[in-house]
């Protein structure tokens, strides 16, 4: 939109976001690197008398534009007029030009009476006013705009421009019907035509010339520079009332002390002095500070703090200061790599709390440093491309199983354009071009792709300044009275705004329940930080692959190289975490081959033997990159820090420069040029995918410590485990069954004995009556607060008492959560109607006291029903989402079908193997050649897995394909989650 109307010859260019400002920073950049002159304003809905008066305001300057960011961050939907006034100082103010509000009714009726009053008001509460003479570009329009040359105020000339061009209306008619949820061809929707950019010539055809001159005026008037106060950090304000710098450094010391037992080395104490003194001159003391207060408060208030994160961990002040729990000089990380003294920029120290908990810490932080000084970031949700092709498609009468075709052509691609799409997807770009209107389509869907579809918040961001954040960026309540900024991330340090990471981590909220679970049940304390590193269950899980539920060790393909490299120490956990990333992975088979037989290992040369031991000679980490600049090149860490950035972000210029440093550095160490040279190559691949060593070895603690408590309490691993993942039927229905491979006991539901959540009962666990599905937070505290229910028709009576309704019992009854009353679930179905009534009948109806008289009426009889296995099975599974007891599956395959494996472990394994399997669901599909296949989700007690049947087989089997029936398939897999049928046999049960 600016390059247009640059083009057009304009020279100023004015945006003015309806209520909000989101677009403010975006637009003010781009207006500076397209040297045009930009214009910030704002246009907001008032009341006044009651009636609604939209107006734009213009900032002329920089407090102008402060005080436009003070009204939007207050706007919900409208403001009073005395508001607009308040924050109209140091702006140009215009009559809005949308012809929706009472000034452009008064125009329309044209009522001069009216019409004056209102505009004397204006003149006399705003220093610059101006009536703006729109929409000329209609008759009527032009017509009753006539009347505004009566008036005694200054006019000007404003072309509302809502899109770029005459023929993006549609695009805009789309987005419409998607916001309304209705069709593009909806007559109601609000879309304005002719809202294009107007070229000089047609703006002088429509509007007088002194009006147009008018434009020239205010944007004379207009000079925003962004020039005002940026935002800092707050001064961290100490308890013993000392400068910051002297504070750390006392902190720092002592906690260098109680880290090492009171045996200061002169290596620690040396690295802590020249971190510090790079942390105070770079003027990053308060940063640390208030990071170490938030992370000290949320121990103090027994909130499980991660070990630290990302590059932070390499710092020994971070390490002194309980910031993170990692030696950097025992582990060889560099600080170099976490804040580098020639290159300003902000440190960057993430942090992990539990998922539960995080609010905590932030509101602590919010109550310290004041609301107004603390916000979480903006973030918007674009429409991706699968996404505007379901939302444009439902809007332009597509049928759904089109838009479900077009949609799953895209589907193996997260992040793909549709252009990409079109160039890359033959199959894509035929089937778009076999319709004139799926060409539309995807026309419309290109058009809006990449726009906001809704705000939401930043997932970890919260900044924090010394003033409040509205001086110098617009806020916004999301999510309720959550404030954010308006800015999006990228746009904050600019202004002085500097993000904190407060991350929530599921896997920290299980080990601080199982860690707490463990005191308060079995009286064992647990440190965490101080655990063993050299357990030897630990590591035997690990070296068998047993880590599902393990943070970052869960993916097939990790399990495979931990059984593999086989880990017997902490590093071989951050080698697999670094090793298992795109481009690293060509390296896994070297370096379990040199892991295995030491002689095999190579060094590039021997004076990077010590840096490249640990990895047998390969480098994997960015900090083995540094280094070894460092040895060989002879560069400060510093500069070996600019160089791993440069190789990684394939800065050509700044490489060549240090490649000649290097090669320099290299011959005063008497090395050749073309060994050096060689070596600068290796660096160079490597950067490109190298991993943080330090992110790498915080998140190997978090992983060995999941693994620790998985190896020596598990019954307590797996109750937390599966409370986190309450509602996910196929996550509870993996760790059930590996509960069940390792002999673990989990009972199902029981209507005496089930809590709101899993629960350990002796040596087994016992599932929540929550897992139920229809028992919901209305339904199972009413039934736990009731109990015990002595038998049947105590809890009936009971039941009815609390209005549990009958679907409601007989989701109890398939989830065998009445198993307890000696009946088995088919009888309890079949009689519960008569047991129901029956219970009715003896209900005792006083509004006083309601109660039950058993000796009314004999108790019914009941009939019993023999149980079906299958049907019980199913029906289970259709109340849990998985299967309970044992699978129909799993019986078969334990006592008739041995050579057939489960799912979970099919997963794992490529090649021809034997599955036995369920048939969850199937669809046709026609080939290129008009022949039908079949596909298939079939499933066990574990897993579930896509079966491909191919035209000739699906011949002969298409009249055997059924839901619910059960098949041994003989295939060959080699994707992840598919097998190439080859031969079905049906089971019959």
């Amino acid at each position: 939109m600016i390059l247009h109307q640059k083009q057009l010859g304009y020279n100023h260019v004015c945006l003015t976001d309806h209520n909000v400002m989101y677009g403010t920073m975006e637009f003010y950049q781009l207006c500076k690197k397209h040297n045009v002159h930009a214009i910030i304003g704002l246009e907001v809905d008032s009341i006044y008398n009651e009636e609604p008066f939209h107006f734009i305001l213009l900032a002329k300057n920089d407090m102008g534009l402060q005080n436009l960011y003070k009204l939007s961050s207050i706007i919900k939907e409208n403001v009073s007029f005395d508001e607009v006034i308040k924050y109209a100082k140091d702006c140009v103010v215009l009559t809005s030009s949308d012809g929706k509000d009472t000034f452009s009714a008064y125009i329309e009726h044209q009522d001069l009476e009216k019409l004056s009053a209102f505009v004397e008001l204006c003149k006399n509460s705003f220093s610059d006013f101006y009536v703006s003479i729109s929409m000329n570009d209609s008759g009527k329009k032009r017509v009753d705009n006539k009347i505004l040359k009566q008036l005694d105020c200054k006019c000007v000339a404003l072309s509302r421009i809502l899109y770029e061009k005459s023929e993006d209306v549609k695009s805009l008619q789309a987005l419409r019907a998607i916001a309304k949820q209705t069709s593009i061809e909806n007559q109601g929707l609000d879309v304005q035509f002719q809202r294009y950019l107007r070229s000089p010539q047609e703006m002088e055809a429509l509007y007088d010339e002194c009006d147009l001159l008018a434009t020239e005026q205010i944007a004379r008037m207009c000079n925003v520079q962004m020039a005002f106060q940026k935002s800092k950090l707050p001064v961290f304000e100490n308890k013993l009332h000392i400068d910051s710098s002297d504070y750390l450094v006392k902190l720092c010391k002592k906690g260098l002390e109680k880290r090492l037992n009171g045996n200061l080395d002169a290596v620690y104490m040396n690295r802590l002095e020249y971190e510090l003194s790079v942390i105070i001159n770079m003027g990053f003391t308060d940063y640390f500070l208030i990071v170490w207060d938030f992370i000290r408060y949320a121990r103090s208030k027994d909130i499980f703090v991660g070990p630290g994160r990302g590059s932070a961990a390499g710092s020994l002040v971070a390490y002194c200061l309980g910031i993170t729990h990692i030696d950097p000089i025992q582990n060889n990380l560099l600080f170099e790599r976490f804040l580098n003294p020639s290159r300003i920029s902000m440190p960057d120290i993430d942090t992990d709390f539990p998922d539960d908990r995080r609010d905590e810490v932030i509101r602590y932080v919010r109550k310290l440093y004041g609301q107004d000084h603390v916000s979480h970031i903006v973030t918007f949700n674009t429409l991706q491309a699968r996404q505007a092709i379901r939302d444009v498609g439902r809007v332009m009468n597509i049928p759904a199983r089109i838009v479900d075709e077009l949609s799953k052509m895209l589907k193996n691609t997260p992040k793909i354009t549709l252009m990409q799409a079109y160039n890359d997807n033959a199959l894509f770009r035929k089937r778009i071009q076999s319709d004139q209107k799926l060409i539309e389509l995807f026309q419309m869907c290109v058009s809006i792709e990449g726009l906001p579809r809704h705000t939401s918040l930043h997932a970890a961001g919260i900044v924090l300044s010394d003033q409040p954040i509205v001086n110098v960026c617009p806020l916004v309540s999301v999510d309720g009275d959550i404030q954010a900024t308006q800015f999006t991330a990228e746009y904050l340090e600019d202004l002085g705004l500097i993000k904190m990471d407060f991350l929530g981590i599921r896997n920290l909220t299980t080990i601080h329940e199982i860690v707490t679970n463990l005191k308060e049940q079995k009286h064992i304390s647990l440190d965490m930080m101080k655990i063993n590193l050299k357990d030897a269950k630990t590591y035997q899980l690990l070296s068998l692959g047993n880590t599902l539920g393990v943070f970052q060790l869960e993916s097939s393909g990790i399990t495979t190289l931990l059984q593999k490299i086989q880990p017997n120490k902490i590093e071989d956990i951050s080698v697999v975490l670094a090793l298992y990333r795109p481009g690293a992975m060509q390296h896994i088979d070297t370096y379990i081959e040199r892991k295995k037989d030491p002689s095999k290992v190579v060094y590039p040369h021997p004076l990077l033997e010590p840096i490249l031991k640990e990895t047998y000679g390969i480098m994997i980490y960015q900090e083995q990159v540094m280094q070894t600049a460092q040895v060989i090149g002879g560069f400060s860490l510093a500069q070996a820090d600019t160089l791993r950035k440069a190789m990684s972000k394939k800065k050509l210029d700044v490489m060549q420069n240090l490649k000649e440093q290097f090669i320099l550095g290299a011959r005063k160490n008497r090395i050749k040029d073309s060994v050096s040279n060689e070596i600068f190559s290796i660096m160079e691949q490597f950067a490109g995918y190298g991993f943080n060593k330090s992110h790498s070895y915080a998140y190997s603690l978090v992983a060995y410590q999941m693994a620790y408590l998985k190896a020596n309490y598990p019954l307590y691993f797996y109750q937390s485990l599966l409370n986190s993942v309450i509602g996910s039927g196929i996550k509870t229905s993996q760790y059930i069954y590996e509960c069940k491979r390792r002999n673990i006991v989990v009972n199902g539901c029981d209507i005496n004995h089930s809590k709101a959540f899993y629960t350990i009962e002796q040596n087994s666990i016992r599932m929540p009556l929550q897992v139920l599905k229809g028992v919901g937070k209305t339904i199972y505290p009413t039934i736990i607060e009731h109990v015990p229910y002595t038998d049947l028709f105590d809890f009936l009576a009971k039941a009815s008492m609390y209005k549990i309704n009958e679907s409601t019992i007989r989701i109890l009854i398939d989830g065998g959560a009445l198993d307890c009353f000696g009946y088995n679930r088919a009888t309890l179905n079949e009689n519960l109607r008569k047991l129901m009534d029956y219970v009715n009948i003896v209900r005792i109806e006083d509004p006083n006291d309601l109660r039950f008289d058993f000796s009314i009426v004999s108790r019914p009889g009941i009939q019993r029903i023999k149980e079906n296995p299958i049907q019980k099975a199913q029906k289970e599974q259709y109340v849990y989402g998985f299967y309970v007891s044992e699978h129909p599956v799993q019986s078969l395959r334990m006592h008739k079908y041995p050579n057939c494996i489960p799912l979970l472990n099919a997963v794992n394994r490529d090649g021809y193997m034997n599955i036995l399997v369920r048939v969850a669901s199937f669809r046709t599909h026609k080939t290129k050649k008009g022949d039908w296949m079949c596909f298939m989700s079939v499933e066990d007690e574990a897993g579930k897995m896509d079966a491909v049947i191919m035209p000739r087989l699906y011949e002969q089997q298409k009249e055997n394909i059924q839901k619910d029936r059960i098949c041994l398939i003989q295939g060959k897999k080699d994707r992840p989650t598919s097998i190439v049928v080859n031969r079905i046999e049906w089971i019959e049960v």
